[in-house]
C-alpha cells in the first residue's frame, strides 16, 4: 500500500497549523495592546490640554476678555500637533471661542454623531468634576467643565478634539512590524519542524522499505538502519530474523522438508516475543505462548504509548509458516514505531491497518486485541479488531464477563481506513483493586478434547472467575487457566497456538 500522507508530512502540517494560529493570535493581541496604549496616551494628553484650556478660559470668561479666549483656543491648536480644534462654550450652550473661526462666536454649539465611551471622575480646584471622552467622526474628543475659581460655580464647558490619525498610523506600523516578525517566525518554525520531523521519521521509512524488500523474498538485502534507540533494536531483530530466514531457506532448498520451515518460524516468533513482562507498582502482569505443532502466527507484546500509557496486545495472523511470521514482523515493527505517537488503542490499530493493508497477501489478515493502561489513574482502554472478546473480572460486581467490542481484522485490503474507524469500538474501564483483564487467542476456546468437544468461552470464564475471586496472583491465574485447559484436552493434539496475557490491579 502506498502511504498517502507520511508521518513527516502530518507532523509538518500539525506543527504549521499550531504555529500559524499562535502567531496570528499573538499578533492580534499585541496590535490591540499597542493601539490601546497609544490611544490612552492621546486621551491623557487631551485631558491635560483640556484642563489647561478650562483653567485659562475660566479666568477670561467672567471678564468677557474675548481676546484672551481667542488667543488661548487658537494657540492651543497651533502649538499642539494633532489637535483639530479647541472650543469654549458657556452654560447656555452658546459658543464663546472657537479655534477655527471668530465668526462662530455667540452661536449655539452642538456636536453631531457623538459617542461617549468613557467618563473619568477628577478634581479641578476644590470641586469634583466629570471628564467625558467621546468619539466624533475621525476625532477623539474631551469634554471638561469650567469652574469659577472664586465662587466655585460651573460657568461653561471646554472641548478639545484630537486626530485619530496618530492612533491609526501607529496601529498600521505595529501591525506591519508584527506581521513581518510573525511571517519570519512561521517560516523559521516550519523549516525547523520539517527538519525535526524528517529526523524522526527517516529511520522508520528506511526500515519499512527494508522490510518490504525482505518481504519480497530478497534475504540478501541489508537492513540499513543503525541507531541506539527502539528503532535500532527492531532493526537488529530484523537482521537476526533475516539471517535465520536465509539459513532456513538454504536448509529448505537442500532438504525440501517442512520441518525446517516450522523451526525457522518458531525462532522468528521467539525473537518477537518479550523476554519478560514489565514491573509496575500496583499491577501484576503475566503471559504465556504455546505454539501448535503447525506453526501459527500468534503474538503478544507490550510497549509504551503517548501520554504515559502502556500498551498490551495479543494478535493472531491468519497465515501460517514463514509467510505468517514475516507478516507478524511487519506488524510488530509498525506497532513499535507508531505506539509512542499514538494516544489510544483505536488510533494505533488504524495506523497499523493503514501501513500494512495492501502490503500483505489478500487472503491474510491479523486479528488483534489491544489494551492501553494509564498506571497513574488505573484507566484501561480496550479495542478488539476482529479478535476474541476480552474477559474482565470486576471486584465491585464480583463476577467475570466478556467485553463484546465491535471491530474488524487489520490488513484487509478491501477495508478502507474510514470504514474500519467507524466499525472499531473503544471502551474505557476504570480498574479497581483486584480487577483483572484477560486477553487471549482462540487457541484456548477452540481447543478440543479427544471427543471433539471444545473448551469454549463458558469454561474459560468459570475457570478465570474462580481463580481471580480466590485472590490468586497474575502468574497463578495464568497457570491455573493452562492447567484447566490441559485437564480438559487430556492428551488431545494441539491444533492451534495458545496465547494469553493478564493485567491485574493490586494494592501498591
Amino acid at each position: 500500500m502506498r502511504v498517502r500522507f507520511g508521518l513527516s508530512f502530518k507532523f509538518f502540517l500539525l506543527f504549521g497549523a499550531v504555529l500559524i494560529l499562535v502567531v496570528g493570535i499573538s499578533t492580534f493581541f499585541v496590535s490591540r495592546i499597542v493601539t490601546s496604549t497609544i490611544k490612552e496616551q492621546i486621551e491623557w494628553r487631551g485631558i491635560s490640554l483640556a484642563k489647561f484650556l478650562a483653567s485659562q478660559a475660566a479666568e477670561a470668561l467672567p471678564q468677557e476678555d474675548d481676546l484672551t479666549l481667542v488667543s488661548v483656543t487658537t494657540g492651543l491648536k497651533r502649538s499642539n500637533p494633532g489637535v483639530l480644534k479647541a472650543v469654549v462654550v458657556d452654560n447656555r450652550g452658546i459658543l464663546v471661542s472657537h479655534s477655527d473661526s471668530i465668526r462662530l462666536k455667540d452661536k449655539p454649539y452642538s456636536i453631531r454623531n457623538i459617542r461617549v465611551y468613557r467618563t473619568i471622575k477628577d478634581k479641578l480646584g476644590n470641586r469634583k468634576i466629570t471628564i467625558k471622552l467621546f468619539e466624533s467622526g475621525k476625532a477623539i474628543g474631551v469634554e471638561l467643565p469650567m469652574i469659577d475659581r472664586i465662587r466655585g460655580d460651573r460657568i461653561g464647558r471646554v472641548y478639545v478634539f484630537l486626530s485619530r490619525e496618530v492612533i491609526d498610523e501607529a496601529a498600521r506600523r505595529s501591525s506591519s512590524v508584527l506581521l513581518i516578525v510573525g511571517l519570519l517566525a512561521v517560516v523559521g518554525g516550519l523549516l525547523a519542524s520539517l527538519i525535526f520531523s524528517r529526523m524522526i521519521t527517516r529511520n522508520i521509512e528506511i526500515l519499512l522499505q527494508d522490510l518490504k524488500e525482505i518481504g519480497r523474498g530478497n534475504l540478501e538485502h541489508e537492513v540499513r538502519v543503525r541507531s541506539r534507540d527502539e528503532i535500532g533494536v527492531i532493526a537488529d531483530a530484523i537482521r537476526s530474523m533475516t539471517r535465520q530466514l536465509k539459513q532456513a531457506q538454504e536448509k529448505l532448498i537442500e532438504s525440501e522438508k517442512l520441518k525446517h520451515e516450522v523451526e525457522v518460524a518458531r525462532r522468528i516468533q521467539s525473537i518477537l516475543l518479550p523476554k519478560s513482562m514489565p514491573h509496575m507498582p500496583g499491577y501484576e502482569f503475566a503471559a504465556a505462548y504455546h505454539p501448535a505443532l503447525v506453526v501459527g502466527g500468534d503474538y503478544y507484546d507490550y510497549f509504551r504509548m503517548l501520554g504515559g500509557q502502556w500498551g498490551f496486545l495479543v494478535a493472531d495472523v491468519s497465515g501460517k509458516g514463514v509467510g505468517g511470521s514475516l507478516v507478524m514482523v511487519m506488524f510488530r515493527t509498525i506497532i513499535h514505531s507508531e505506539a509512542p505517537i499514538s494516544s489510544s488503542p483505536k488510533e494505533l490499530v488504524l495506523k497499523a491497518h493503514e501501513n500494512i493493508a495492501g502490503e500483505i497477501p489478500d487472503d491474510m489478515y491479523i486479528t488483534v486485541g489491544i489494551a492501553a493502561l494509564r498506571p497513574a489513574t488505573g484507566t484501561l482502554s480496550l479495542v478488539s479488531a476482529g479478535h476474541t472478546p476480552p474477559l474482565y473480572y470486576s471486584t465491585r460486581a464480583q463476577k467475570a464477563f466478556y467485553l463484546e467490542l465491535e471491530g474488524a481484522p487489520v490488513g484487509l485490503s478491501l477495508l478502507d481506513r474510514s470504514v474500519l474507524e467507524e466499525i472499531l469500538e473503544e471502551r474505557r474501564i476504570n480498574m479497581e483493586e483486584g480487577d483483572t483483564l484477560l486477553l487471549y487467542s482462540d487457541g484456548i476456546t477452540e481447543a478440543t478434547n479427544l471427543s471433539g468437544e471444545q473448551f469454549g468461552e463458558e469454561r474459560l470464564k468459570n475457570a478465570f472467575s474462580k481463580l481471580v475471586s480466590s485472590g490468586k496472583s497474575a502468574e497463578e491465574i495464568k497457570d491455573g487457566i493452562l492447567d484447566a485447559l490441559h485437564s480438559f484436552t487430556k492428551g488431545a493434539p494441539q491444533s492451534d497456538d495458545i496465547t494469553l496475557l493478564l493485567i491485574r490491579k493490586v494494592k501498591r
